[in-house]
């Protein structure tokens, strides 16, 4: 399939607002007619005071009234047109801007797993902003130089055609120069966008690990490579804006040789007046105005046509398989089952290969293994996160494929090594998910989770708000309000992941009870690299390249001392 062109996946957004670029285009009439008739007037007044015999006053003060109403109507009409640009330009843009984060909503996690969230952020946040900016100059540009083009190549071939065609002749000169610049200037913009995206992963990446940075003296490595990147980012932004400084200055020169040509040509071959010739100047100089305009702001029209490409880029990327007919699950008792499932992220790299597990309802299934082992993943294929390449994942006896994401997804819990919070106040992130709960729902949630204690402590308790980082919470008190949410949500099926890892020897063992407590009766899978935090589970499945090496109980897999073993004695004496 032929990919679309920028402009075309760009209608879409102009055509809802067709009222506003009406309005916008008869004020930009209005403008051009006032500018139009401006040096009209101008020239017979000044031949009203170059005639011969007195100066005729009166005719001259008639001439200066009709401009001083003419430039009052045009100043409103100006303000009127930007107004409406700005307007129109904004509105474009937050439509874009919803689309692009409904349509992220809809990716694949393999997306986020391959892309620097730093670039994702650019795309639709700056590259928007950098696209406002080309959009407000394009759009009182177009329809105000399409009317001062035409309404002064009419005025000026009523007067003579001979001039007429020296101004165009002059004036087509900056179409040469704007192409060469322009075509430069283009790619070194693209490149730019590019390189601002991977600044901003990079930073991002950067701030977001301070502490792992910290911790292992890496400081001076990463400002090598910040500085890296910058230095790219400024020899690319540089040259873009060195190609784009040069379009003014060579299209003034061009029109400077315009107004000599005219003052010259229109006395000698059109026999001009005074009063004529000064008008015809100041038309030739509104002729090349729009061509000059256009040229002045097209680098800034060419980084928002780069910075268009990469939001449309993101919001090509396929989102996931449409499931919105598929079954929704009830009255979930939990059982799970892989059936000779195969998946890989590279077709050339096999992860997991013919993976069988049962699992029945309530019991608590525990995976370890290296990392690489495949661990994360089978949560992934689970939570359909990603899809298997071969075999099944069955609940209850349904293929899971078979059932709306939405639908799967509120069947479990979870509990993450990362902890998540948003901007909002503590009650809000506890009941993030299940926004009808009570207040007293909230706080049960919060005792079971042995939260409640430093929450009643803060400042304003359950109001206190927290940022997106935890802000004053500690790595121990941000995993509480975690498992406090997954006991809010109380599904049939849970999923821990690393859920103990953050958290000192007295809240583990506290957690660890009131986990035990949660997971009564339903389905478990527990991921950790703690081995003694996973004794109790009904299965432990030990695996290692993506394969399950062992299999059975904490007993069972110790009497044989293979791997397993081997992991827990290492972790034991490690203790």
């Amino acid at each position: 399939m032929k990919k679309k062109t920028s402009l075309a996946q760009f209608m879409p957004f102009v055509r809802r607002y067709y009222v506003l670029f009406i309005c916008i285009m008869l004020c930009a009439c209005a403008v051009g007619a006032v500018d139009i008739a401006a040096p009209y007037l101008i020239g017979k007044a000044i031949d009203e005071m170059a005639s011969a015999g007195a100066v005729k006053f009166p005719a001259i003060f008639r001439i200066l009234w009709i401009l001083v109403l003419c430039y009052t109507g045009h100043a409103i009409f100006k303000y009127l047109m930007q107004m409406l640009s700005v307007r129109t330009a904004y509105r474009v843009v937050e439509q874009m801007r919803q689309k692009a984060f409904e349509h992220l909503q809809r990716l694949p996690l393999r997306y986020y797993d391959t892309t620097a969230q730093g670039d994702i952020v650019s795309r639709f946040i700056n590259d928007a902003d950098t696209m406002v900016d080309g959009l407000l100059q394009g759009i009182t540009q177009l329809f105000y130089g399409i009317v001062i083009i035409v309404g002064t190549l009419l005025f000026m071939l009523s007067q003579s055609v001979a001039v007429t065609l020296i101004v165009i002749l002059v004036t087509s000169l900056n179409f040469v120069v704007a192409n060469v610049v322009t075509r430069t200037s283009a790619k070194y913009f693209a490149g730019t966008q590019m390189l601002v995206g991977e600044l901003n992963g990079y930073a991002q990446e950067i701030i977001g690990g301070y502490k792992t940075v910290k911790a292992f003296g890496y400081e001076a490595e990463a400002q090598k490579h910040f500085d890296a990147i910058n230095a790219k980012l400024y020899r690319a932004g540089q040259k873009s804006q060195f190609a784009g400084s040069l379009t003014n200055p060579t299209t003034r020169f061009v029109n400077n040789l315009a107004y000599i040509c005219v003052g010259v040509g229109g006395g000698i071959l059109a026999g001009l007046s005074a009063g004529g010739i000064s008008s015809f100047i100041i038309y030739a100089t509104q002729f090349a105005r729009p061509f000059n305009e256009i040229t002045g702001v097209w680098a800034q029209i060419m980084a928002a046509a780069s910075a268009a490409r990469r939001i449309f880029d993101l919001m090509e990327v396929p989102p996931e398989t449409s499931d919105e007919v598929g079954r929704i699950l009830r009255d979930v008792r939990g059982n799970v089952e892989f059936r000779n499932v195969d998946f890989s992220y590279d077709p050339n790299r096999p992860l997991i290969q013919n993976f069988n597990l049962q699992a029945k309802a309530g019991q608590k299934i525990a995976i370890v293994g290296p990392t690489g082992a495949g661990k994360s993943t089978i949560i992934n294929l689970l939570m359909r996160y990603y899809d298997v390449d071969a075999g099944a994942i069955y609940i209850d006896g349904v293929d899971i494929r078979e059932v709306r994401r939405d639908a799967l997804r509120t069947q479990f819990a979870m509990v993450l090594q990362e902890t998540w919070s948003f901007d909002g106040t503590v009650r809000e992130n506890i009941a993030y998910g299940k926004e009808d709960a009570t207040e007293e729902e909230i706080r049960q949630a919060a005792k079971r989770a042995y939260a409640d204690g430093f929450i009643r402590r803060l400042s304003h308790g359950y109001d206190t708000l927290i940022q997106e980082s935890g802000g004053i919470l500690s790595g121990g008190q941000r995993q509480l309000l975690t498992i406090a949410r997954a006991m809010l949500l109380d599904p049939p099926m849970l999923i821990l992941d690393e859920a103990t890892s953050s958290i000192d020897t007295l809240t583990e063992q506290n957690i660890t009870k009131a986990f035990n407590k949660l997971m009564e009766g339903r389905t478990s899978f527990i991921i950790a690299h703690r081995l003694s935090t996973i004794r109790g589970a009904d299965t432990i499945l030990v695996m290692d390249k993506g394969a399950v090496v062992e299999q059975g109980s904490h007993g069972e897999l110790m009497e044989k001392q293979g791997f397993y073993y081997r992991l827990y004695m290492s972790q034991f004496e490690q203790e």
